[in-house]
């Protein structure tokens, strides 16, 4: 609930950010509108009371998202649908690339974070892991 140097967003308000997307790319996939609206994160992370509870909403996207890709399969290689968004319509692929990048920014904010307040994160990814998507230098 402590306060990051992300402009004054706590884990639990970066986690709901940085994952509500990916929640609504597989819709986006199907119905050409990826109807993201980040002014309303707030009343989602109110629903989060305790660690656990951030823990299981980023466990059950993260589920979501790993079944819409093996029930896509191949059609993500082969079709790449238009998708109107609240700022424009664009491509899905690269629709997915600027969300991969985006939840690629917040996890290495909320992984420093962490660790400076003396958090174990046996399972995070090293610093090679997000060298492909060029995040900047400033993690806050």
């Amino acid at each position: 609930m402590e306060a990051t140097p992300s402009r004054g967003r706590t884990v639990r308000e970066l986690t709901v950010n940085a994952f509500h997307p990916v929640e609504l790319l597989p819709p986006a996939w199907e119905t050409g509108e990826f109807d993201w609206h980040p002014e309303r994160d707030a009343e989602r992370t109110a629903e989060l009371e305790d660690a656990g509870a951030v823990r299981g909403f980023a466990q059950r996207i993260s589920d979501g998202w790993n079944l819409f890709l093996l029930d896509a399969g191949a059609d993500l290689d082969s079709r790449d649908p238009l998708v109107g968004s609240p700022r424009g319509a664009l491509t899905y692929s690269t629709l997915l690339t600027s969300q991969r990048w985006h939840l690629a920014f917040h996890y290495r904010q909320v992984k420093v974070f962490l660790e400076a307040q003396g958090a174990e994160l046996p399972h995070a990814l090293g610093p090679e892991a997000l060298e492909e998507f060029a995040l900047p230098r400033e993690v806050f």
